[in-house]
């Protein structure tokens, strides 16, 4: 039987250079009070070697871990992911690391994934909320001292740190764009639980401008996917006349644009049709999506700058008012949504 190799240590490279294990552990710090050609001779060592740091003594002693937790409902969900690979990108640029974890929007998984991260001392957490009953637990995080970061607002952002895009805004500027271009039959789809602040934002546009709004054009389907879209289109159609659909995620839009090309219908003569996050994939629809542009760089960038500050801070969290950054989203205008005839 082979034997199994053990972990390269500080020791085995002071014992390979005749040094003490001090300087060794000053000369990978690249310490200044090392000679710069030890420093060079160690260095290269350990790179031989495959010296790996231990993360775990190192934080026992900064009583860091350098590492944040980053709680999301569903690894599916692209605008999650996207974001999740922007802030791994700009931890690392800050010298942290992320542990991912996902609660498939379950209250359940979410509090027990916010356990566990606390179990591993994590330095911070971002967290994709999805329910409103874990929000003292959160609040909690806070008032403990851990930094805690939503990356969503609306009802959520009272009690924490949050870093959010303002969806409300986004529903209200598709809604007005359509009543602007003439349309006076304006549907409403969204997947999974009511979607409130885009819920918010679509009523106060008809309103203004208005538009009446009719309940039997609310459409809730069971999740964001494409071929609940297309289902839900087929529901709609069965209620009334329809001039324009506004989907809660650009999925849905996608799958409702399937639906109408199958059964004859125009997009945007006979009907138009606008989603949300603006994913590659409604740029190069048949018929280009118009939609609310979901500004990941701009949204991730502002929540690393702040976890990292608050970490960095000297004051107790809970005694600060939590910091609230809202995001304005951009309309896309594209083909989908045309003009009224």
């Amino acid at each position: 039987m082979s034997k199994v190799r053990s972990r390269v240590t500080q020791e085995d490279i002071a014992k390979e250079l005749g040094l003490s294990i001090n300087t060794v552990s000053l000369a990978l710090k690249d310490s200044n009070r090392i000679h710069e050609e030890t420093r060079f001779k160690v260095q290269q060592v350990a790179k031989k070697l495959n010296y790996i740091p231990n993360s775990i003594a190192r934080s026992l002693v900064q009583k860091k871990t350098n590492i944040i937790g980053f709680v999301l409902p569903k690894i599916t969900n692209t605008i999650h992911m996207e974001a999740a690979q922007h802030i791994e990108r700009k931890l690392l640029a800050n010298g942290y690391n992320m542990m991912l974890m996902t609660t498939d929007s379950d209250k359940n998984y979410e509090a027990q994934a916010l356990d566990i991260l606390l179990s591993r001392q994590v330095d911070g957490i971002f967290l994709f909320p999805t329910n409103k009953e874990n929000q003292e637990k959160m609040k909690s995080i806070r008032d403990a001292n851990c930094p805690i970061v939503l990356l969503s607002g609306g009802e959520f952002e009272l009690s924490c740190d949050s870093v959010y895009m303002n969806q409300q805004v986004g529903a209200y500027k598709l809604t007005k764009h359509l009543a602007k271009l003439g349309h006076r039959h304006i549907a409403f789809m969204y997947g999974g639980a009511l979607n409130t602040e885009k819920f918010k934002g679509y009523t106060k546009a008809l309103e203004e401008n208005n538009v009446e709004f009719k309940q039997e054009f609310v459409i809730p389907v069971q999740n964001l996917g494409y071929e609940q879209g297309y289902h839900g289109a087929s529901v709609l159609f069965k209620r009334g006349p329809v001039s324009a659909i506004i989907a809660s995620s650009d999925y849905l839009a996608l799958g409702a644009l399937r639906w109408c090309r199958e059964q004859g219908l125009r997009v945007p003569e006979d009907v138009a049709i606008v989603g949300f996050d603006d994913l590659e994939a409604a740029r190069y629809a048949e018929v280009a999506l118009t939609t609310v542009a979901y500004q990941v760089d701009k949204l991730t960038t502002h929540a690393v700058d702040l976890l990292v500050r608050l970490i960095s801070s000297k004051k107790k969290i809970s005694l600060s008012k939590p910091v609230r950054i809202e995001i304005e989203p951009s309309l896309v205008i594209r083909e989908s949504c045309g003009g009224m005839k």
